[in-house]
């Protein structure tokens, strides 16, 4: 019924209401105790529906309006009623039993019949009394009409309240039902306590393959398999216990005899005296499969983890150990508890603050790759370290990996491999050598015996002023030696002039070649030292000197040498213009044993070891080269600090 209805409905019953009682209280000839108070009623009762017509409609289906007017009503009636003479015990025990009779109503007809059986019965009783037939007998039969009226009054107001409030929980009933059947898990109602499958919504159909009638009446055992039953018979029990339980470890079963792990969760639900078992599950058999596949990877990743023979760390930023493989706990001598949270320089090393040349701290400024080789007197090892970052989807770094490899044995490896191929190189350079050996020696011998032969001491100072610039000329050469073939220790680093090495350098090869007819070019400006084994450095300009005088056969070639500083760096440049490089070959020349010379005019290993000690001392080497034109090596080395 629409609001604007109920509201005129609502309006015309108390009029009729109003009337009844104005005219049983004005004229029903009773006699009125207070005549001004029963005027006063009666103006303000119809004040009082004037009034109500102007009120909102939507008031007359709002609860705490509609009832409180149904009350004063029935207090106005009940005073009208007293205010009346004559008006005895029997009437008003009529009109209460209107009011019971309109409540426990469930139809309106029903209501309405038995309104007008009450209203004829009662005016049997007064005509069987003879009040109908006395002095006042209009006012008795006036009785018998505001019965049934009060009745419809009383009943309509009841039956639109009971109609109102069916409405409300046939709505709430829909809502609560499609939330039922439209969940995305299962939901099985059981009766409490003997576990009867009373209802089960769509899901459950979909997952069970049961229909609803078919599982309707079933105990929800008959869901489990028989190996699960006794488990499901005690998780069950201390449900009914408890009130509540859950589980993920129980099987139902589907129509056809195959199985699903499912994750139960039950709960007891009162309504009024009678309470049931409201059963959530979902199918979590993919779940699980997942699981048990990240499960299987973890393991595997695990087994690989660990099974790197090198030393693998998982670290925050802050250089606190996460994860560490059984390598690093083994080399170390510890346990996985012993380092977890520790920092990585404290566990490691026993150092205050991370190590110098730490990878990690190059890593956290670029967010990229870094490696470096640091060297640890105090335990005798070499080791290469890489960092690799970890970040997430807006660049901010998680957490860092650290992989470090004990290359003690390499890099002994490599300084023996240095040292031979310097071998190699002396040997080249010792016919030359020898040379300009024998010039000199042959003076000093010359003039010791003209010497010995003079008799004039006087003499025989000029010759030995003769023979003492010959045995430094003898001197220089050695020294030259010397420093080339030395190996390159620890305590040999120091402050290294490259220009002088470069100079020195360029004069053995002269030795050892002949090349007279080079023209060598010195483009030198000045530059800082480098920390570096000055032996080293002149190994790496030996090699690339003798490389480029090779390259242009010894004749009418041009040699240009030049330095300059850079910002962070020394840079030396050696270029030639020989016969170049092909092009196919520039990304293998510095590969160990890759040689373009005929076999025995080369070992393969001079560009490599020039590469290596120029990255020892985190610089860097580059080519240019074109056949037939030159080629042109840049070398930069990071300038000399005190502080390093």
């Amino acid at each position: 019924m629409k609001e604007k209805d109920k509201k005129r409905i609502i309006l015309l019953l108390r009029w009729t209401a109003i009337i009844v009682t104005s005219y049983l209280i004005l004229l029903g000839r009773g006699k009125v105790a207070d005549p001004n108070l029963s005027h006063l009623l009666v103006s303000g009762y119809i004040l009082s529906n004037i009034l109500l017509s102007f009120f909102p409609t939507s008031w007359f289906s709002n609860p705490r309006f509609f009832y409180p007017l149904v009350i004063v009503d029935t207090g106005i009636v009940s005073l009208g009623m007293y205010l009346s003479e004559k008006m005895v015990t029997d009437f008003y025990l009529v009109f209460f039993m209107i009011i019971i009779f309109a409540s426990m109503s469930r139809s309106f007809k029903l209501l309405m019949f038995i309104g007008g059986a009450t209203a004829l019965l009662y005016g049997f009783l007064l005509y069987s009394w003879g009040l109908l037939i006395s002095e006042h007998g209009s006012s008795y039969a006036l009785r018998i009409p505001f019965i049934f009226i009060m009745t419809a009054f009383y009943g309509y107001l009841v039956q639109t309240l009971t109609r109102e409030k069916r409405q409300a929980l046939s709505i709430s009933e829909d809502k609560y039902r499609g939330l039922f059947e439209n969940a995305n898990e299962g939901i099985i109602i059981l009766r409490d306590p003997s576990l009867q499958i009373l209802d089960a919504n769509r899901e459950v159909e979909k997952t069970t393959h049961f229909a609803k009638a078919e599982l309707l009446g079933k105990e929800v055992f008959d869901l489990c398999g028989a190996d699960e039953k006794e488990k499901a018979k005690i998780f069950f029990d201390e449900v009914l216990e408890k009130g509540e339980g859950g589980t993920d470890s129980l099987s139902l079963r589907k129509k056809e005899s195959a199985f699903f792990e499912a994750d139960l969760s039950i709960k007891r639900i009162g309504l009024g005296e009678e309470s049931f078992l409201q059963m959530i599950f979902r199918d979590i058999t993919e779940k699980r499969k997942l699981e048990k596949k990240i499960i299987e990877s973890k393991r595997n990743l695990e087994a690989i983890f660990d099974g790197i023979r090198d030393q693998l760390s998982i670290q925050s930023p802050d250089f606190k150990i996460l994860r560490v493989n059984k390598a690093v706990i083994e080399n170390h001598t510890t346990t996985f508890h012993g380092l977890i949270g520790r920092k990585c320089h404290e566990a490691y090393y026993q150092r205050t603050s991370p190590c110098e040349g730490c990878p990690l701290l190059t890593t956290m400024e670029t967010r990229q790759p870094a490696s470096s080789i640091l060297k640890f007197p105090e335990k005798e090892k070499v080791q290469k370290i890489f960092s690799y970052p970890v970040t997430d989807e807006k660049g901010d770094l998680l957490y860092l990996i650290e992989y470090v490899k004990d290359v003690t044995e390499e890099q002994k490896l490599q300084e023996q491999l240095v040292q031979s191929e310097k071998l190699a190189g002396i040997g080249i350079l010792a016919s030359g050598v020898a040379h300009e050996i024998n010039n000199p020696l042959s003076g000093i011998i010359g003039m010791a015996e003209i010497a010995l032969e003079e008799e004039d001491p006087s003499q025989s100072k000029g010759y030995l002023t003769d023979i003492l610039t010959c045995g430094h000329r003898i001197a220089e050469i050695v020294n030259g030696l010397r420093s080339y073939s030395r190996t390159a220790k620890r305590g040999d680093l120091g402050p290294v002039d490259v220009q002088e090495v470069l100079e020195t350098s360029l004069k053995m090869v002269h030795l050892a070649t002949k090349s007279v007819s080079i023209e060598v070019i010195k483009n030198f400006q000045p530059v800082e030292k480098i920390k570096a084994n000055a032996g080293e450095i002149q190994q790496v300009f030996t090699n690339l000197v003798s490389n480029a005088f090779q390259a242009m056969n010894g004749e009418g070639g041009r040699l240009i040498l030049s330095s300059r500083s850079l910002e962070d760096s020394v840079q030396i440049k050696i270029g030639d213009n020989g016969i170049g490089i092909p092009a196919k070959h520039l990304n293998q020349i510095f590969d160990p044993f890759f040689t373009t010379k005929k076999i025995g005019e080369g070992t393969g290993l001079g560009l490599n070891i020039v590469y290596r000690i120029v990255t020892k001392y985190q610089g860097t080497v580059e080519v240019e080269s074109m056949e037939g034109v030159g080629t042109t090596f840049t070398l930069k080395f990071p300038k000399w600090r005190d502080e390093l």
